[in-house]
């Protein structure tokens, strides 16, 4: 099972010990620093794919451990911890290339979609497998076993527990993707089970099995969120199916939050960019060109696909996930364009609705709007200005798809 490596820099003991136990439960292996200093010279030996780093330290603050290690190693992914009215200073670090932030005290829950966030992108970069972890929840050892002996034989890691009160103490202990479940078990049923699981932590899928006369029990279990129930004796081949579904819809919501987290932070900062109303940039030479050279470092900073184009709909630039889905020689905005962009899940969006959206940002300079372009997906529009010869404004755009970018 391939695990991760983690760099935690962390000054104050107690809270680097609670949050390594936290990044170890969530499957990654941890290595701690208790300065800055010592934690670039592990980064140096160690060569982790991950750095959580806190902004106050006596020997180096955070910013310089960041600078650094992106001079080592550019594409490693950091999530820095800051305290209270530090975020002008986080959304700085988010532009210099900080995959997250996370205010003190941490948010367990906010620190483990940070981690997966970051663990999606060194999947991606390196073409990992990451086993998913089942856990596996019967009183009947025998059946409990062979499924347990099943299950493992397709790449899944089981962990079996033989009634709902172990399970609980299992789920507490250890990341799980899939919990599978009798309902009808001594201690702790089920559904008692799975409703204090789902209090602890809620980034799960669960599949429970049902006997003669449970109908109703399971009927319960779906209303409280498992995705499917299987009668016994169990058919090997609906459970092999039953959890590669739930293994897609979980791969799919936690996504959907990633996806989330990021448009949040690429609002942080286009709101921070904004706050003078306008942006604007004094120029000298090519209004274009500068502008353009402008649009390239804000927009590398901002972690989602962007474009940015003029009143006319004409395409000044375009980052790269996005142009490995419409291409690089798309000139203008139209029909055709919004077309592809439905390859990433912008389904319902119109030029017309897009001009009328421009024109109230060309009103109200420094606003900012948000156009749903689907159930989950959307587009976030703002203006930015231009003086040099002339003045002149472009328009920048934020995607947010219904799918991975």
């Amino acid at each position: 099972m391939i695990m991760h490596k983690v760099l935690l820099i962390e000054d104050d003991e107690t809270a680097r010990k609670q949050l390594a136990k936290f990044i170890q439960k969530e499957r990654f292996e941890v290595i701690q620093a208790d300065n800055g200093r010592t934690g670039i010279e592990l980064f140096r030996l160690e060569k982790p794919h991950i750095v959580l780093t806190d902004m106050k330290m006596p020997d180096m603050d955070g910013m310089k451990v960041i600078s650094t290690i992106k001079g080592i190693s550019p594409e490693t992914d950091i999530i820095l911890f800051t305290a209270f009215g530090e975020t002008d200073t986080a959304i700085m670090a988010l532009r210099e290339g900080v995959l997250d932030y996370l205010k003190k005290p941490i948010d367990l829950d906010a620190l483990s979609m940070s981690l997966g966030r970051a663990r999606e992108r060194v999947v991606a970069r390196e073409e990992n497998f990451i086993q998913p972890v089942i856990l596996l929840v019967d009183d009947e050892e025998l059946p409990r076993k062979r499924l347990a002996r099943v299950l493992a034989k397709e790449n899944w890691m089981v962990i079996e527990a033989e009634n709902g009160e172990d399970a609980i103490k299992t789920f507490g202990l250890a990341k799980i993707d899939i919990v599978i479940t009798d309902i009808t078990m001594p201690v702790m049923n089920g559904l008692q089970s799975l409703h204090k699981m789902r209090e602890m932590n809620r980034d799960f899928e669960a599949i429970v099995f049902t006997g003669y006369g449970d109908e109703e029990g399971a009927i319960q279990a779906l209303r409280d969120g498992a995705l499917n129930f299987i009668k016994k004796p169990v058919d090997i081949d609906q459970l092999i199916l039953s959890v590669e579904k739930a293994l897609e819809k979980l791969r799919l919501d936690r996504s959907l939050r990633y996806r989330s987290r990021e448009l949040e932070l690429a609002r942080q900062i286009i709101t921070q960019v904004t706050a003078e109303q306008e942006v604007i940039i004094n120029l000298h030479n090519s209004v274009l060109k500068q502008a353009t050279d402008f649009a390239q470092r804000l927009l590398d900073a901002i972690p989602t696909s962007i474009f940015v184009i003029k009143r006319d709909f004409t395409i000044v630039y375009v980052n790269k996930s996005l142009t490995s889905i419409i291409g690089s020689r798309t000139e203008k905005l139209d029909e055709a364009m919004i077309e592809n962009m439905k390859k990433i899940g912008v389904k319902e969006l119109g030029l017309q609705q897009l001009t009328e959206t421009m024109n109230r940002l060309y009103e109200v300079p420094g606003s900012i709007e948000i156009i749903k372009t689907g159930e989950f997906s959307s587009l976030t529009v703002t203006l930015i200005t231009v003086v040099g010869d002339a003045r002149e404004s472009y328009v920048l755009i934020a995607i947010r798809g219904e799918r991975s970018m």
